[in-house]
């Protein structure tokens, strides 16, 4: 299991490691690599997510009538 667990820790370090080169070098972020950033950063999106806001104002028009 700690084999596993510091396995997955490497692996996610890379993987910020590359998406901090990208931002680096001027190459555009993928939304894997700015969440992942975020995360280590502690800091959560406050984006919106647009299709579910339609999609809970849609529900809730239905059933306010």
């Amino acid at each position: 299991m700690q084999d596993e667990l510091s396995q997955l820790m490497l692996e996610h370090e890379e993987f910020l490691e590359k998406a901090l080169d990208d931002m680096e070098y001027g190459a555009l972020l993928t939304e894997d690599q700015i969440s992942a950033i975020r995360c280590a950063c502690g800091k959560p999106n406050k984006r919106r997510n647009e299709t579910l806001t339609n999609l809970f104002n849609d529900f809730g028009n239905i059933f306010r009538k």
